[in-house]
């Protein structure tokens, strides 16, 4: 669009031209018509000879008559612009030819300053037109890479996530064995302590005081006991322990893993789905004939649901007799919860659902 506006007004100021020489009515009309017509095929038709062929056209127009060397900036500007630079020495040729024929001082100093501010007009363009492409890949790259650091950033935000949730798990196990080690065997040396003296004490009336303080003793015992066993199932990574397990099958078999677990789930679940994932991954290494396998993990808000499944041919009469699968089933089963093995010719699948109060109550 700014190209033809140049044009528009390049034809405008060469239109004054005419005031400095007399010409047949019309001839202007056919020169200014020309100058256009030539001008927009220029444009158009993007293949060099074509150009060559229309500017040389309009050139021996120009011999032909001295009004259309009044347009002859238009062209130029097209020369300029296609980097049609062999054209400029017939140009040159065609505007001292025309000089030394019939054309006015006046005409002729108007043709030459229009043609240089043609070829002006038109290297200032091009040049803001490159500025305009260098700032639009400038924006674009700033964007790509503010988008790039973005994502890096998300990314280093979640693995310091990572390394804080790993480094939490740790402490956590670390207290609770701590508490374990120390607190816990000091208490049972106390109780065993304290049931020694109640068998050896003869005084009925520290009979009841020693007794008080052994159920406190036990009370505590049990209180701690409690806090170790969730501070040691909190520390267990169900999600890392998973992936650990599944790893060996990715050397032969495409593995998908699908983790979508955001509460908090008994220990006891965790070490469930974790012996049934080695097990079936044992399974799907040594009988399966597929080349994929999918492990997905759901938490729902009663229950917690495992499907472990790969793609190879299996016979229909497989049963779940087999110590691998019996022991799936004891685990499940501990916890109240559904074992599901469904063999076929398109895979294997096992899928189990507990739910999560049974892991509570088991613990």
């Amino acid at each position: 669009m700014t190209e033809l506006i140049e044009k528009l007004i390049l034809t405008l100021l060469c239109s004054t031209g005419l005031f400095h020489a007399s010409f047949d009515p019309a001839a202007p009309v056919i020169a200014v018509l020309s100058a256009v017509i030539g001008t927009c095929l220029v444009q158009a038709v993007n293949k060099r000879p074509f150009q060559y062929l229309m500017t040389a056209a309009y050139l021996c127009g120009c011999l032909q008559s001295s009004c259309f060397v009044v347009f002859l900036p238009v062209i130029v500007y097209d020369i300029s612009r296609q980097k049609l630079y062999p054209m400029a020495v017939p140009t040159a040729a065609v505007i001292v030819y025309r000089l030394t024929a019939d054309l006015t001082p006046q005409l002729a100093t108007t043709v030459v300053v229009l043609c240089a501010a043609a070829v002006l007009v038109e290297r200032l363009s091009a040049k803001n037109k490159r500025l305009e492409l260098e700032l639009i890949v400038t924006r674009d790259s700033a964007v790509e890479y503010n988008n790039e650091l973005v994502k890096k950033n998300s990314q280093l935000i979640e693995a310091q996530d990572n390394e804080v949730h790993l480094a939490t798990l740790k402490e956590r196990n670390r207290i609770a064995r701590e508490i374990h080690d120390n607190v816990g065997h000091m208490l049972t040396r106390t109780i065993l302590q304290m049931g020694a003296i109640g068998i050896i004490n003869k005084d009925e009336n520290l009979k009841e005081p020693l007794e008080s303080v052994k159920t406190t003793l036990d009370d505590a015992m049990n209180s701690i006991r409690k806090s170790v066993h969730d501070l040691h199932d909190d520390s267990i990574d169900l999600e890392a322990s998973l992936r650990d397990a599944i790893e060996p099958l990715k050397k032969d078999f495409k593995v998908t893993f699908d983790y979508d677990v955001h509460g908090r789930i008994s220990g006891k679940i965790k070490y469930c789905f974790i012996a049934i994932v080695k097990e079936a991954v044992n399974n799907i290494i040594k009988h399966s004939s597929g080349d994929s396998a999918v492990i997905t993990v759901r938490e729902h808000p009663g229950m917690c649901t495992l499907c472990v499944e790969d793609n190879g041919s299996c016979s229909e009469t497989v049963s779940g007799s087999g110590i691998g699968l019996e022991n799936m089933s004891d685990r499940v089963k501990a916890l109240g919860g559904v074992l599901t093995i469904t063999p076929s010719k398109q895979g294997f699948r096992i899928f189990v659902s507990i739910m999560k109060r049974n892991g509570e109550q088991n613990k």
